[in-house]
Protein backbone atom coordinates (compact mmCIF):
# COMPACT_ATOMS: atom_id res chain seq x y z
CA UNK A 1 0.00 0.00 0.00
CA UNK A 2 2.86 2.38 0.76
CA UNK A 3 3.72 2.32 -2.96
CA UNK A 4 0.76 4.33 -3.95
CA UNK A 5 0.55 6.41 -0.88
CA UNK A 6 2.61 9.25 -1.61
CA UNK A 7 0.55 9.46 -5.00
CA UNK A 8 -3.26 9.87 -3.41
CA UNK A 9 -1.59 12.01 -1.02
CA UNK A 10 -1.25 14.65 -4.06
CA UNK A 11 -4.62 13.74 -5.34
CA UNK A 12 -6.86 17.18 -4.95
CA UNK A 13 -9.71 14.62 -3.08
CA UNK A 14 -7.61 13.98 -0.25
CA UNK A 15 -6.16 17.52 0.61
CA UNK A 16 -5.41 18.50 3.79
CA UNK A 17 -5.14 14.58 4.88
CA UNK A 18 -1.83 13.26 6.06
CA UNK A 19 -0.73 9.93 4.25
CA UNK A 20 -1.97 8.26 7.49
CA UNK A 21 -5.52 9.47 7.10
CA UNK A 22 -4.93 8.44 3.60
CA UNK A 23 -4.01 5.02 4.77
CA UNK A 24 -6.91 4.95 7.37
CA UNK A 25 -9.31 5.65 4.20
CA UNK A 26 -8.15 2.98 2.06
CA UNK A 27 -8.88 0.40 4.89
CA UNK A 28 -12.39 -0.60 4.33
CA UNK A 29 -12.14 0.51 1.42
CA UNK A 30 -12.52 -2.77 -1.22
CA UNK A 31 -10.54 -1.21 -3.84
CA UNK A 32 -8.68 -2.33 -7.00
CA UNK A 33 -5.36 -1.32 -8.97
CA UNK A 34 -5.36 -2.40 -12.23
CA UNK A 35 -2.48 -1.65 -15.24
CA UNK A 36 -3.70 -0.61 -18.38
CA UNK A 37 -1.77 -0.60 -21.76
CA UNK A 38 -1.68 1.72 -23.98
CA UNK A 39 -5.00 2.97 -25.58
CA UNK A 40 -6.65 -0.07 -23.52
CA UNK A 41 -10.50 0.89 -22.19
CA UNK A 42 -10.69 1.63 -18.70
CA UNK A 43 -14.39 2.80 -18.70
CA UNK A 44 -16.57 2.36 -21.70
CA UNK A 45 -19.74 4.29 -21.77
CA UNK A 46 -22.42 1.00 -21.52
CA UNK A 47 -20.68 0.00 -18.88
CA UNK A 48 -22.31 0.45 -15.26
CA UNK A 49 -21.28 2.71 -12.80
CA UNK A 50 -19.40 0.98 -10.19
CA UNK A 51 -16.21 2.63 -9.62
CA UNK A 52 -14.48 5.83 -9.77
CA UNK A 53 -10.71 6.15 -10.38
CA UNK A 54 -7.53 8.11 -9.39
CA UNK A 55 -4.40 7.72 -11.38
CA UNK A 56 -1.39 5.91 -9.41
CA UNK A 57 1.35 6.23 -12.62
CA UNK A 58 0.21 7.43 -16.29
CA UNK A 59 -2.11 9.31 -17.56
CA UNK A 60 -5.85 8.86 -19.54
CA UNK A 61 -8.06 10.84 -21.45
CA UNK A 62 -11.62 11.11 -20.91
CA UNK A 63 -14.01 11.03 -24.77
CA UNK A 64 -17.25 11.48 -25.63
CA UNK A 65 -18.50 9.21 -28.83
CA UNK A 66 -22.19 11.05 -31.04
CA UNK A 67 -24.75 9.10 -32.56
CA UNK A 68 -22.75 9.97 -35.57
CA UNK A 69 -19.60 8.32 -34.47
CA UNK A 70 -17.61 11.54 -34.18
CA UNK A 71 -15.35 11.75 -30.76
CA UNK A 72 -14.18 14.31 -28.90
CA UNK A 73 -11.21 14.50 -26.46
CA UNK A 74 -12.73 16.02 -23.55
CA UNK A 75 -10.32 16.18 -21.24
CA UNK A 76 -6.32 14.49 -20.34
CA UNK A 77 -5.48 13.62 -16.69
CA UNK A 78 -2.15 12.76 -14.97
CA UNK A 79 -1.01 10.78 -12.04
CA UNK A 80 -2.82 11.82 -8.93
CA UNK A 81 -6.03 12.88 -10.74
CA UNK A 82 -9.73 11.81 -9.81
CA UNK A 83 -11.39 10.98 -12.87
CA UNK A 84 -15.28 9.78 -13.36
CA UNK A 85 -15.92 12.03 -10.26
CA UNK A 86 -19.09 13.20 -11.51
CA UNK A 87 -20.95 9.74 -11.89
CA UNK A 88 -20.72 9.55 -7.90
CA UNK A 89 -24.35 11.22 -7.55
CA UNK A 90 -25.37 10.41 -10.83
CA UNK A 91 -28.58 8.27 -11.52
CA UNK A 92 -27.23 7.29 -14.86
CA UNK A 93 -27.06 3.83 -15.47
CA UNK A 94 -23.76 3.60 -17.50
CA UNK A 95 -20.81 5.72 -17.85
CA UNK A 96 -21.63 8.95 -19.88
CA UNK A 97 -18.21 9.02 -21.53
CA UNK A 98 -15.60 6.41 -22.56
CA UNK A 99 -12.20 6.66 -20.65
CA UNK A 100 -8.99 5.43 -22.07
CA UNK A 101 -5.47 5.10 -21.23
CA UNK A 102 -2.69 7.06 -23.07
CA UNK A 103 -0.06 5.53 -22.23
CA UNK A 104 1.02 2.29 -19.69
CA UNK A 105 -1.45 3.20 -16.60
CA UNK A 106 -2.07 2.48 -13.08
CA UNK A 107 -5.39 2.95 -12.02
CA UNK A 108 -6.96 2.28 -8.61
CA UNK A 109 -10.46 2.13 -8.26
CA UNK A 110 -12.71 3.03 -5.58
CA UNK A 111 -16.08 1.45 -5.50
CA UNK A 112 -18.54 4.20 -5.62
CA UNK A 113 -20.92 3.10 -3.06
CA UNK A 114 -17.48 3.14 -0.86
CA UNK A 115 -16.80 6.74 -1.40
CA UNK A 116 -20.35 7.62 -0.96
CA UNK A 117 -20.07 6.39 2.58
CA UNK A 118 -17.52 8.54 3.21
CA UNK A 119 -18.24 11.71 2.08
CA UNK A 120 -21.44 11.37 4.50
CA UNK A 121 -18.70 10.91 7.03
CA UNK A 122 -16.45 13.50 6.53
CA UNK A 123 -17.06 16.76 5.72
CA UNK A 124 -13.40 17.77 4.81
CA UNK A 125 -13.84 14.62 2.06
CA UNK A 126 -17.23 16.16 0.51
CA UNK A 127 -15.84 19.66 0.51
CA UNK A 128 -12.43 18.44 -1.77
CA UNK A 129 -14.60 16.31 -4.30
CA UNK A 130 -17.25 19.50 -4.63
CA UNK A 131 -14.26 21.94 -5.30
CA UNK A 132 -13.06 19.26 -7.67
CA UNK A 133 -16.52 18.96 -9.72
CA UNK A 134 -17.24 22.82 -10.00
CA UNK A 135 -13.55 23.17 -11.59
CA UNK A 136 -14.36 20.63 -13.75
CA UNK A 137 -17.86 22.68 -14.81
CA UNK A 138 -15.76 25.23 -15.63
CA UNK A 139 -13.47 23.50 -17.84
CA UNK A 140 -16.24 21.51 -19.28
CA UNK A 141 -17.72 25.02 -19.92
CA UNK A 142 -14.64 26.60 -21.57
CA UNK A 143 -14.15 23.45 -23.61
CA UNK A 144 -17.45 23.73 -25.34
CA UNK A 145 -17.05 26.89 -26.04
CA UNK A 146 -13.23 26.65 -27.87
CA UNK A 147 -15.00 22.88 -29.67
CA UNK A 148 -18.02 26.05 -30.80
CA UNK A 149 -15.26 27.79 -33.22
CA UNK A 150 -14.88 26.17 -36.92
CA UNK A 151 -11.81 27.28 -38.05
CA UNK A 152 -8.57 26.44 -36.61
CA UNK A 153 -7.12 29.46 -36.69
CA UNK A 154 -10.08 30.59 -34.15
CA UNK A 155 -9.51 27.58 -31.95
CA UNK A 156 -6.00 28.55 -31.84
CA UNK A 157 -7.11 32.36 -31.03
CA UNK A 158 -9.33 30.92 -28.17
CA UNK A 159 -6.96 28.97 -26.38
CA UNK A 160 -4.32 31.80 -26.42
CA UNK A 161 -6.11 34.74 -25.11
CA UNK A 162 -7.52 32.05 -22.40
CA UNK A 163 -3.50 32.17 -21.68
CA UNK A 164 -3.20 35.71 -22.10
CA UNK A 165 -6.34 35.78 -19.49
CA UNK A 166 -5.14 33.20 -16.81
CA UNK A 167 -1.14 34.90 -16.72
CA UNK A 168 -1.73 38.57 -16.02
CA UNK A 169 -2.45 39.75 -19.53
CA UNK A 170 1.23 39.04 -20.34
CA UNK A 171 2.09 39.04 -24.69
CA UNK A 172 4.64 36.00 -24.20
CA UNK A 173 2.82 32.65 -23.43
CA UNK A 174 4.52 30.01 -22.24
CA UNK A 175 2.57 26.67 -23.35
CA UNK A 176 1.84 24.46 -20.56
CA UNK A 177 1.74 20.97 -22.75
CA UNK A 178 3.58 19.94 -25.75
CA UNK A 179 2.46 21.40 -29.81
CA UNK A 180 1.46 17.17 -29.84
CA UNK A 181 -0.86 17.77 -26.71
CA UNK A 182 -1.88 21.32 -27.80
CA UNK A 183 -3.34 20.02 -30.96
CA UNK A 184 -4.95 17.15 -28.81
CA UNK A 185 -7.10 19.88 -26.43
CA UNK A 186 -7.86 21.97 -29.84
CA UNK A 187 -9.88 18.34 -31.36
CA UNK A 188 -7.28 19.08 -34.58
CA UNK A 189 -4.49 17.44 -36.11
CA UNK A 190 -0.94 18.30 -35.13
CA UNK A 191 -0.11 18.62 -38.90
CA UNK A 192 -2.94 21.07 -39.22
CA UNK A 193 -2.17 23.06 -36.16
CA UNK A 194 1.68 23.47 -37.57
CA UNK A 195 0.32 24.51 -40.53
CA UNK A 196 -2.01 27.58 -38.88
CA UNK A 197 0.59 28.35 -36.60
CA UNK A 198 3.01 29.06 -39.62
CA UNK A 199 0.55 31.50 -41.17
CA UNK A 200 -0.21 33.69 -38.37
CA UNK A 201 3.71 33.71 -38.17
CA UNK A 202 3.56 34.78 -41.92
CA UNK A 203 1.00 37.30 -41.37
CA UNK A 204 3.11 38.66 -38.06
CA UNK A 205 0.25 38.44 -35.47
CA UNK A 206 2.38 35.87 -33.32
CA UNK A 207 6.04 34.48 -32.96
CA UNK A 208 6.48 30.76 -31.86
CA UNK A 209 9.73 29.38 -30.47
CA UNK A 210 9.49 26.42 -29.08
CA UNK A 211 6.65 26.55 -26.65
CA UNK A 212 6.49 30.09 -26.64
CA UNK A 213 4.52 32.19 -28.31
CA UNK A 214 4.77 36.07 -28.44
CA UNK A 215 1.45 37.95 -29.20
CA UNK A 216 2.22 40.70 -31.61
CA UNK A 217 -1.00 41.57 -32.83
CA UNK A 218 -3.64 41.06 -30.01
CA UNK A 219 -6.23 43.04 -31.75
CA UNK A 220 -6.08 40.66 -35.14
CA UNK A 221 -6.05 37.66 -32.50
CA UNK A 222 -9.26 38.81 -31.33
CA UNK A 223 -10.86 39.57 -34.95
CA UNK A 224 -10.31 35.68 -35.80
CA UNK A 225 -12.73 34.87 -32.78
CA UNK A 226 -14.93 36.99 -35.03
CA UNK A 227 -14.53 34.66 -38.38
Amino acid sequence: MEDFITALANCRLFKGYTKSDVHNFLLPAEYKISNFKKNQFIFRMDQPITYIGIILKGSIEVQKIFQSGKVINLIYKEKGELFAEGTIFSQMPAYPCQVISRENTDVMLLPKQYVIKALADDSILLANLLALMSDKLIFLNKKIELLSYCSIQSKIAYSLLHCIATDNNTSIIELPYTQKAWAEHLNVSRPSLCRELKNLCKAKIILTDKRTITILKRDKIEQLLSE
